[in-house]
Order: C-alpha cells, then structure tokens, then sequence
C-alpha cells in the first residue's frame, strides 16, 4: 500500500508514527536484553526480558510524545523537562514495584 503525503497528510503521518514507535521499542528492547543478559547478574531471563521490554516501550512513547510536541510545534526545553521527569518517575515506580515483588518471593 502506497500513501501520499501531499494528499494524506494526517494518515500518512499517524502511520509512520505508529510503525516508528513499534519499531523503537523493539529495537530497543532487544539491545535491553542483549546487554543485560552478557553482563547482568540475574539467570532467569524472564524477568530481564520483562525489565528490558517495559523501558524499551515507555522509551518508545517518551520519544513519540516529543514527535507529537515538534508536529503542534509545542517542543521546547519548559516542555520536554517535565515529561522526561514524568517518564523518569514512572520507571522509578516500575523498579520500586519489581524489587518489592522480588523480594516478596525470597
């Protein structure tokens, strides 16, 4: 299937969003998980496949939100220091959530 950009602008722009952000975070997903599993110190892998696709999607929306911002021409440092704080303080919530959950099992 073939899009216009000049006739479809909106269509055009959503689908290569959509498939970009796909993309990224599995990309970065999958160097997560390489990286983690060659110098991590946790064997079981389940667990470091779960941390590494979890910040490789919420990095994946925390760069569409900045592509969302430059398409409304909103993008600027007053903006992009509250949401990556925004993103920081949720994956701190993810690894609070994880290391209480983990020790609840030992």
């Amino acid at each position: 299937m073939q899009l216009n950009p000049e006739s479809n602008r909106m269509v055009t722009v959503t689908t290569f969003s959509i498939t970009l952000g796909f993309a990224v975070a599995g990309t970065l997903s999958l160097f997560g998980f390489g990286v983690r599993a060659l110098f991590g110190k946790d064997p079981v892998l389940f667990r470091v496949l779960r941390t590494s696709t979890r910040q490789g999607v919420v990095t994946a929306i925390f760069m569409e939100a900045l592509l969302v911002l430059q398409v409304l021409r909103w993008l600027a440092w007053w903006n992009v220091v509250p949401l990556a704080l925004f993103f920081v303080l949720l994956e701190g919530f993810f690894l609070t959530q994880d290391s209480t959950a983990e020790r609840q099992t030992r």
